[in-house]
């Protein structure tokens, strides 16, 4: 794949920023994919799935935000133990157990809440600076608000 060099006026923390998205999405991947697996009772099937399809979604993020980070030079985070550091939200130990699926929302809801807030700083940080960035955070933090519809709708 050919890469394009792409002239922006780079930000002093911009490559810091992608590397908090890369960070930031690969543990939410790794979450909702755990949950995916471990959801259980009556109501556990569409929710297994939907964290299925919302890790794969994270997945795609992270591999973007990485590709992003070495378009303009950067080296993106790759420590696992790093990831939890830079990420753009505090992490916290998903539930052993997948009984109780209320929970199991409710901190999702959390966790997309803080990636729009996070996705709209990027966006307006990058907006008359990158626009390649900035195109991506708001297609991450369209994306996030999808999600966070979802999650919602099962607590009503």
């Amino acid at each position: 794949m050919v890469r394009p060099v792409l002239s922006v006026k780079k930000e002093p923390t911009l490559l810091d920023d992608l590397n908090q998205a890369l960070a930031g999405e690969t543990l939410a991947a790794f979450r909702y994919l755990y949950l995916s697996k471990i959801a259980s009772g009556i109501s556990s099937l569409p929710l297994s799935k939907l964290f299925k399809e919302m890790a794969d979604g994270e997945w795609d993020h992270a591999s973007r935000f990485m590709e992003r980070i070495i378009q303009l030079g950067g080296v993106p985070v790759s420590k696992p133990v790093e990831w939890e550091k830079k990420a753009f939200f505090s992490y916290s130990d998903p539930p052993r157990r997948g009984n109780d699926l209320k929970a199991m929302i409710k901190e999702s809801l959390k966790l997309e809440r803080s990636s729009l807030e996070f996705y709209q700083r990027l966006a307006s940080k990058t907006r008359d600076t990158d626009m390649v960035t900035h195109k991506m955070a708001m297609d991450a933090m369209a994306d996030e608000a999808r999600e966070e519809r979802k999650l919602t709708a099962l607590l009503d």
